[in-house]
């Protein structure tokens, strides 16, 4: 296996490039426990945070709510402590869990039911102790069953509905012990009944959110390996060709393509030859950055889109996948279909076509599959 380019002047680009391949191997093999106060290079546990941050946000809004029921006189100093410290301890140990990684120990490591079920039992006993401010803080109760949009369907919605439901039912019960802290029986009744049809109300329509948003994802994506469809990779090249040809960064491509993959097909079956698409595509976005790409091109033909990149960093993260292929792949399937990557790698050149840049990549990935496949090659030669 030989590679044919070699660096002739690293770029200020390019150590950043190399930085952030090495950073990313050392979270991964490193103390699974160790803590950053910054989001880690994790495109899934970065859109975990974020979701994190949206219920902090809200969270700390009840506070807000919680702390001017309290200057009205309808929240007494004590329940207004207890109910705001929860809150804000609940927003410091889901934080730790975040920024920790224990969240991936969970079945579902955005945590949004614990979140939810947190907020819900705050939320609980604050109007246990709001008297005629009660009423308005109800309104609370949906925007917990709405944040579950991000993950839950409509039965699992209508599960978090009734749960608040019942422990609003729960409060009234309580307060029955003492009628003088409820309201008339009818305006009980109607303020129950309303809560009940709009928590419905937000768990359907929540849960009809959540297909469509599910649908969304799908569309833009290929089916069996996750990875970008061709439709949307010809997309994300456009929108990184106008961004350069504006004066932004070049952006270079990789066009991989699975040494030896019908063979393996033939040997393996059509499962086997989808785990090897599987495996490649995993292994690809590990070590891609966030803000970098891959799209399945054609059937065992990917792009790699490798934005503000140099020719040389795109090299060497190429590479970083060439090696990553061969050493795994090779322990995921039979040794008779055991398969390797050729990949072809070019820097975008400002004013020039889509289909010249990927022409470029496609003449070098026919040298690197001419020249005995298992390695990378660049469109031009760059010297040490």
């Amino acid at each position: 296996m030989t590679m044919s380019c070699t660096l002739r002047l690293a770029r200020p680009s390019d150590a950043g490039d190399t930085l952030t391949g090495s950073v990313r191997v050392a979270r991964s093999v490193g103390n699974p426990m160790a803590f950053s106060w910054l989001p880690a290079d994790d495109r899934p546990q970065r859109v975990r945070f974020v979701r994190y941050l949206i219920a902090a946000g809200t969270s700390l809004l009840m506070v807000a709510l919680l702390a001017f029921a309290h200057a009205l006189g309808l929240l007494g100093t004590t329940p207004f402590a207890i109910a705001a410290l929860a809150t804000l301890t609940g927003i410091a140990v889901f934080y730790v869990l975040f920024r920790t990684g224990l969240n991936r120990r969970a079945d579902d490591p955005s945590l949004t039911a614990p979140m939810m079920a947190a907020a819900t039992c705050v939320v609980t006993y604050a109007l246990y102790h709001a008297g005629p401010g009660r009423g308005a803080l109800l309104l609370v109760y949906p925007m917990i069953v709405f944040f579950g949009v991000f993950r839950m369907n409509v039965r699992a919605l209508l599960g978090v509905a009734a749960l608040n439901f019942l422990a609003y039912a729960f409060v009234l019960v309580l307060l029955a012990r003492e009628p003088s802290r409820l309201d008339e029986a009818q305006v009980e009744v109607l303020r129950a009944v309303a809560l009940a049809a709009v928590l419905v109300w937000f768990a359907l329509m929540g849960g009809y959110v959540h297909e469509l948003r599910n649908r969304l994802r799908r569309s833009g994506f290929d089916g069996l390996t996750g990875s970008l469809n061709r439709s949307r990779l010809l997309e994300l090249l456009a929108h990184e060709k106008t961004r350069c040809d504006r004066g932004a960064p070049a952006f270079c491509i990789g066009l991989a393509d699975i040494d030896g993959f019908k063979r393996a097909n033939d040997l393996l079956g059509h499962h086997g030859g989808d785990r090897v698409l599987q495996a490649f595509t995993r292994i690809a976005q590990e070590e891609l950055r966030a803000l970098d790409a891959i799209g399945r091109y054609g059937g065992d033909e990917f792009v790699l889109v490798l934005a503000q990149t140099s020719l040389a960093g795109a090299r060497e993260c190429a590479e970083r996948v060439r090696r990553r292929t061969e050493e795994m792949i090779a322990t995921q399937v039979d040794a008779r279909g055991r398969v390797t990557v050729s990949i072809g790698v070019a820097e975008y050149r400002p004013g020039e076509t889509l289909q010249s840049v990927l022409h470029r990549a496609d003449a070098a990935l026919y040298r690197a599959k001419s020249g005995g496949r298992n390695q990378v090659e660049c469109d031009v030669e760059v010297e040490a």
